[in-house]
């Protein structure tokens, strides 16, 4: 059971996370210079950073979980989802349901001792994902704009955990790149066959839509 909770929280999907720790990077004080003269990197504000993340990571993971959580019933039924842990059984439902709250009281607890206007970015970075995992990723084209929307959360997130000032710049380049590989990924997911069977919001994009 424990490898079916690690892998309902995907790990391995926490690489986009790591956008958190951009602003680290442009901390005035991020490189020390040792007494032999050696640069390295400020273990404080790096600290700050890395910590920041995982407290990103863990929400990821409880809203994966939800997201298995309101879907059991179709996963049941689909050929490769059926075998994802809370669907086949081998994590029972309410196990998962007191790991995603934990995680969620986790993370959010930590993210306050970080910075509270930090956590309060983390809050809203984990409600905006349940609404997209509830509701919204049927929707054609905001679902790719939430999507662009959390990898700005991370910035901004990063900037308050390292005390850092996020320019507008910054923003607007993260969610540029994030909007092109949102809506670079619906196009490659509409060349599937039965794409709209996949994904909702698949059937309002078309491809002069996408002709990017």
């Amino acid at each position: 059971m424990i490898g079916g909770l690690l892998k309902t929280i995907r790990p391995h999907q926490w690489v986009k996370n790591l956008f958190v720790m951009a602003p680290m990077f442009f901390h005035k004080d991020v490189f020390v210079t040792s007494a032999e003269g050696v640069p390295a990197l400020n273990l404080i504000v790096t600290g700050r950073a890395a910590i920041a993340t995982m407290v990103f990571c863990l929400l990821a993971g409880a809203v994966y979980t939800i997201n298995d959580l309101v879907d059991v019933e179709a996963d049941r039924v689909h050929p490769v989802k059926r075998n994802r842990p809370i669907a086949s059984g081998r994590v029972p439902q309410n196990v998962a349901r007191a790991m995603a709250a934990a995680l969620v009281v986790v993370s959010l607890g930590v993210g306050w001792f970080i910075d509270p206007l930090f956590a309060a970015v983390a809050l809203v970075y984990f409600v905006e994902n349940i609404a997209y995992s509830f509701k919204l990723k049927k929707v054609a084209f905001l679902d790719v704009g939430l999507i662009a929307l959390g990898f700005v959360l991370r910035v901004i997130a990063g900037g308050y955990a390292t005390h850092v000032h996020v320019s507008g710049y910054m923003l607007g380049c993260t969610a540029l790149l994030a909007l092109f590989l949102g809506f670079g990924k619906r196009r490659h997911e509409l060349a599937a066959e039965n794409a709209g069977k996949q994904r909702a919001a698949l059937e309002a994009y078309g491809p002069r839509s996408l002709n990017i």
